[in-house]
């Protein structure tokens, strides 16, 4: 039996509560966040009492009979914390990012090194059935030889948003706005079908909160790759809705369209294949993704097995570097 701590309790905590209720072998034993009701809400949600740490210091769980920690707290956090915990023989998993600046990111790849199998992200878009159906499509050649794709993402994030939080909007505490949180997981899924970028031209603005808010709400980026591959990346927080992404890989044959759950394959001369893949209903905004249980589920059996987890250090260390090159170029502007 698992027995697992959750640190931060707020929404997204909901998410990984929900699936580790309904799994076998895990327990969450540990509730951690500076707001200790929160804390305990979440808590009642699962449950028995009995035997069950609340508590407002994450230490305290540092100390506790623990197997695995689920770190959903401020961006800033993840990394100090993640230490703590492999230091005192925690696995940690991870929500994004991994990291929110490159010296971050280089301490957590020395720990790693020194706890190997012990560290994983919530990349859950790549479980995402339509994901997979598009791995298929791309590794049938459907489409021939992948040359370029684009995405774009256009969601809402209004002055409610930002309001009441003490650490979203601030550059020293999200590390950025609408790439670093909103729009990585889409951006994550574009490099998984080009690979890693050899050149990033990128600008960010702050179009419709410049007076709340110090992260940018608009990213645009363009990127080459090896064998003349381009890439090209949208992403917007000042949008009317929460629309579904929008994710498009060119081949040499024709294209091939993600739109939410929606795949199509278009080829000259014949008629579009549409597929939809029904995600599942668990709880979470459904732009989100479906991924997470499978995410959880998999990182799991990777501690269980010894196997490797894909969405390990190494697994997630492209999508961080462009991160970090979009937000340079843009800066260098």
């Amino acid at each position: 039996m698992k027995k697992v701590g959750i640190i931060g309790c707020g929404g997204i905590a909901k998410v990984h509560a929900w699936v580790l209720g309904g799994m076998e072998d895990v327990r969450v034993t540990a509730f951690c966040d500076v707001d200790l009701e929160r804390a305990r809400e979440l808590a009642e949600t699962m449950g028995s009492l009995d035997d069950v740490l609340i508590c407002d210091n994450w230490r305290k769980v540092c100390r506790a009979d623990v197997d695995v920690v689920h770190l959903c707290t401020p961006h800033h956090l993840h990394v100090p914390m993640a230490i703590g915990f492999l230091r005192n023989g925690k696995a940690v998993f991870m929500e994004k990012p991994c990291a929110t600046t490159a010296e971050q990111f280089q301490k957590l790849q020395e720990e790693n090194q020194r706890y190997p199998g012990k560290l994983g992200f919530c990349f859950q878009n790549r479980y995402n059935e339509s994901t997979i159906l598009m791995d298929q499509l791309v590794a049938e050649k459907q489409v021939g030889k992948i040359i370029g794709g684009r995405a774009f993402v256009t969601w809402r994030r209004d002055k409610d948003y930002y309001e009441g939080s003490s650490w979203k909007g601030k550059i020293e505490t999200e590390g950025g706005g609408a790439l670093i949180n909103q729009s990585i997981h889409t951006l994550d899924l574009l490099l998984r079908y080009l690979g890693k970028p050899k050149t990033v031209k990128a600008t960010i603005a702050n179009h419709h909160l410049s007076s709340r808010i110090e992260v940018e709400d608009t990213v645009e980026a363009w990127m080459a790759f090896g064998g003349e591959k381009r890439g090209c990346f949208y992403a917007s927080t000042g949008y009317a809705a929460d629309a579904p992404i929008l994710l498009e890989l060119q081949g040499e044959k024709g294209r091939i369209t993600l739109n939410g759950s929606e795949v199509t394959v278009y080829v000259e001369n014949e008629p579009p294949k549409h597929y939809i893949r029904e995600w599942e209903k668990g709880i979470g905004k459904d732009y989100w993704g479906c991924g997470h249980k499978a995410c959880i589920v998999d990182f799991y059996r990777s501690l269980r097995t010894g196997g490797r987890f894909q969405n390990d250090l190494k697994g997630v260390e492209n999508v961080f570097q462009t991160v970090m090159q979009i937000y340079e170029s843009a800066r260098n502007s």
